[in-house]
């Protein structure tokens, strides 16, 4: 560190650094005079140091600040005492992957928790030497990360564990812990925090990951152990999130975002603008295709719910549409899942789940008077089944091919043979799902699909044996499977296609011929059309792909414009007053109308254009009663204090920590920042890494 260590007895209140670029703005005396502190106080630990975390570990009122010595395979634990600091050290017995401290036993002390590089958690005893047994998270030790907080509402602190595209619950960590299903979420997750945004008393998880925008991810705590569906968020640029308690006694969002990296306190409510969208990530982050999925009321409950199958896995994910939003459960079925459709195939009235494995060589289906939960039961069928759906008539219509691509169409029913409807010949590719309706003039069923890379293929089932099959049109060709949907015209079924510049609805004629009904150019101002569907309320609406906007559209209102992340959407389905948009990579849900969302009470604007706000900590640095913050600026270096009040945030202090001018380009140091009492006179100190060190700002009495 050497001399550039600046000691200051006393903040250089309202300091005015010139640079080439700008001069901040001066600061009123009146609000300078208001803050102060003393030091700072300084604590060699050693090279690499990390982690910094404020809390008392000991139960006795005394807060210290803890951080992660990985050189030397220990936790140094830094306090103050007579004005001057203490350190003592705890081993890791190794290297670690990440520490946190929770109240695990409903006390005032704070349990040191460890994860080893392994994934295995464990938990200190009571003298810091003696372990818990350790509890393997099934996260892998890559990236791990622990927020402690009490998730259940009984007085003690739970875990959420976030790694790499993976994230779990841990509750009743002392007792007899319960770990809850390994969930799929972004690969990249930082700035995570647990606070009570909401107001409700109960803990809600958000952490910010990669993007410019749509990168804020917030899951509302439903205070027994578990969380809502994950909301996406658009914050430009936003770079780091932590929390701010207001006078009011709620908690607001902090937030250092933009270009110029400005400071805004954010609060959660439904003042009339449109509801955040909710999102579930499949967690299959590599795959380049949507999952097989169905979407009907499989429940019965006369809401439509969603089941799809993650690639790799021997197991259906159902999305239950309950109490206002999808319930998801993670059920055993046949590996390899292809296809899926949903329909009445005994013809019993009740919807059945339609499976196909090319994997298994089955056809199975999951009877409407059956639980979901039990495995599906098979069919008598050919081999290597690729897709299938549901006859209008009930039974099964499968297409399967031999390995040399050479493709058939069989009718399947419940205890009956396969029936031959149809050879195609060779197929260059496998379709993922087959509409089979009457749209067409000849006599008996078309059966339609697309061919991935080719187009949209037709034949006639049931009607003259030697001629079932027809080509289609130009505008059918290369278009993708999600760009093709079955719809109604003057009660008449037919297909609709999504083209670049069209929607078109049409049938097939006598001939086989495709005969167009009706051409929407979608709406005014839009560039690319990819997918459209139609609500049944009257209103219309498309995604365009190239500004990754959704459109509402009713004859004689204005386009309803929503603003989507860049996900790759290859299906959209109507959802009650919803849109259902599939992806590789989750299921985005986009309500239509108002609901919560974070809207900006109170900003600060950087006081120059070089100045670079990097991580911030709220805490009374003035003894009003009111939270302020502090802000890292790694081009002053140093802190810049920022007054709270119920509607602003003013600049009160800048705290150099070298003695190094203002740089031209960010500095690394100093690189982590916490709040809290350490000195134990009842104000709130600041503490800092800085190089090697552990920096101690008591506050000024």
């Amino acid at each position: 560190m050497n001399s550039k260590l600046l000691a200051v007895s006393a903040f250089l209140a309202g300091i005015s650094i010139a640079s080439a670029q700008s001069t901040p703005p001066p600061i009123p005396l009146e609000l300078r005079a208001r803050f102060g502190f003393t030091g700072p106080l300084v604590r060699k630990v050693g090279d690499g140091i990390s982690r910094l975390l404020v809390g008392d570990i000991d139960g006795d009122g005394s807060l210290r600040a803890i951080v992660y010595d990985g050189r030397r395979a220990r936790l140094a634990v830094i306090g103050v005492e007579n004005g001057a600091t203490t350190m003592s050290t705890i081993a890791t017995g190794g290297q670690i992957a990440e520490f946190t401290l929770a109240k695990l036993d409903g006390s005032v002390r704070d349990r040191i928790v460890l994860v080893d590089r392994r994934g295995r958690m464990t938990v200190l005893g009571d003298d810091d030497v003696g372990r818990s047994r350790p509890l393997d998270l099934g996260l892998g030790g890559r990236g791990i990360r622990l927020l402690p907080g009490d998730l259940d509402g009984d007085g003690r602190h739970d875990l959420v564990a976030l790694a790499r595209g993976r994230m779990r619950i841990v509750t009743d960590v002392l007792g007899t812990t319960k770990l809850s299903e390994i969930e799929p979420t972004e690969n990249i997750v930082h700035s995570a925090e647990l606070l009570d945004l909401d107001g409700d008393g109960r803990l809600d998880l958000l952490f910010v990951t990669e993007g410019e925008r749509m990168n804020l991810r917030l899951r509302r705590g439903h205070g027994d152990g578990t969380f809502g569906p994950w909301q996406i968020v658009t914050i430009d640029q936003l770079h780091t999130i932590f929390p701010l308690p207001h006078a009011d006694g709620s908690t607001l969002l902090a937030t250092i975002e933009g270009l110029l990296r400005r400071v805004t306190a954010r609060r959660y409510a439904d003042r009339g603008d449109q509801a955040a969208l909710e999102w579930w990530a499949f967690g299959d982050q590599g795959s380049n295709s949507t999952p097989p999925f169905a979407v009907g009321d499989l429940d019965d409950d006369g809401d439509d719910d969603l089941v799809l199958f993650p690639s790799g896995r021997a197991q259906m994910a159902v999305f239950e549409w309950r109490d206002g939003t999808f319930v998801r459960r993670n059920l055993p079925t046949l590996a390899g899942v292809t296809s899926a459709a949903v329909g009445d195939v005994d013809r019993d009235g009740r919807l059945d789940l339609l499976l196909a494995s090319s994997e298994e060589e089955a056809v199975a289906w999951c009877p409407g008077t059956a639980l979901l939960d039990r495995f599906p039961q098979l069919l008598k069928t050919v081999a290597r089944p690729v897709a299938a759906t549901v006859a209008p008539d009930g039974g099964a219509l499968v297409l399967s091919r031999d390995k040399r691509r050479n493709a058939s169409v069989h009718r399947v029913r419940p205890d009956a043979e396969p029936e031959l409807l149809a050879e195609l010949g060779r197929l260059p590719a496998d379709p993922a799902r087959l509409i089979a309706a009457d749209i067409g003039d000849r006599a008996g069923i078309e059966l339609s699909f697309v061919v991935p890379g080719e187009g949209l293929r037709a034949l006639t089932l049931g009607g003259d044996p030697e001629d079932r099959q027809f080509a289609t049109a130009g505008f059918t060709r290369k278009m993708d499977d999600g760009a093709l949907l079955l719809a109604e015209h003057d009660g008449t079924p037919s297909l609709i296609a999504v083209r670049k510049r069209f929607v078109r609805r049409f049938r097939f004629d006598a001939e086989g011929q495709v005969r167009v009904l009706d051409q929407d150019n979608g709406p005014e101002g839009s560039v690319e059309l990819a997918l459209a569907c139609d609500l049944g309320d009257g209103h219309w609406v498309y995604f365009d792909r190239q500004r990754d906007q959704l459109l509402r559209v009713r004859a004689g209102h204005p386009v309803e414009t929503i603003e989507l992340p860049k996900l790759g959407f290859t299906h959209l389905i109507a959802h009650r007053n919803a849109a259902l948009l599939l992806s590789p990579r989750g299921l985005l849900r986009v309500p239509f109308g108002a609901g919560p969302s974070l809207y900006v009470v109170a900003s600060h604007e950087p006081p120059t254009e070089r100045t670079w706000y990097w991580h911030g900590a709220s805490g009374d640095f003035d003894g009003d009663g009111v939270q302020d913050l502090a802000v890292i600026d790694r081009r002053l270096p140093g802190v810049q204090i920022l007054a709270g009040s119920a509607d602003a945030l003013r600049r009160a202090l800048a705290v150099p920590v070298f003695e190094t001018p203002p740089s031209s380009s960010p500095n690394n140091e100093p690189r982590a920042l916490a709040t809290g009492d350490l000195d134990g006179d009842g104000l709130c100190d600041l503490v800092l890494i800085a190089h090697d060190r552990v920096l101690i700002y008591p506050q000024d009495k």
